[in-house]
């Protein structure tokens, strides 16, 4: 992290970000705002601003000086600080509307990946369903076929018997 990352809070650097941005026109080369005025625009107290200015001239980011008429005015010294705000002029346009279209192009195949996960969602929502269907009349014919051998005087043990033979025969044939 740079040093004026560390000893510069948000709100003195957006105080140093105002200063400049009023002083950008050559015909007013200093600020004049009071505190009340600098407050409003940072969307801080008065006793705030004037704690943050105080602490900007002692590191030698902002000069005072005053008028004739006794009012205070402020002056960059252009010491270097990390803006909150960066000046965009320099960056390549290209690049960032190459970005942006990566990021539409994401978002598209993405919202497709989407739609297409739905999809299968629904198909596999039915695939259970008729599963479950399938499982429960299986289970109800099987209650059938037991109750069929129960009525016909097999005893159940009888029964526990013959499936067990029948596994045993299904499982050597398998192999």
């Amino acid at each position: 992290m740079s040093r004026s990352k560390t000893e510069l809070s948000v709100t003195e650097r957006l105080i140093i970000q105002l200063v400049i941005y009023r002083t950008k026109n050559p015909k007013h080369p200093t600020f004049f705002g009071d505190n009340k005025n600098i407050a409003k625009c940072v969307d801080v107290q008065p006793d705030t601003v004037r704690k943050a200015i105080a602490k900007l001239v002692k590191l030698e980011y902002l000069q005072l000086g005053y008028d004739k008429q006794g009012r205070r005015h402020m002056v960059y010294t252009g010491k270097e600080f990390a803006p909150i705000i960066e000046n965009m002029n320099n960056i390549d346009k290209k690049s960032l509307r190459d970005d942006k279209e990566y990021y539409e192009r994401e978002a598209q195949y993405s919202a497709h990946e989407l739609e297409l996960a739905k999809i299968r969602i629904e198909t596999l929502e039915r695939e259970n369903s008729e599963l479950q269907n399938k499982l429960f009349y299986s289970e109800l014919r099987v209650s059938q076929l037991e109750n069929l051998f129960l009525s016909k005087g097999c005893p159940r043990d009888y029964i526990d018997t013959l499936i067990k033979e029948n596994q045993e025969v299904q499982a050597v044939a398998i192999q």
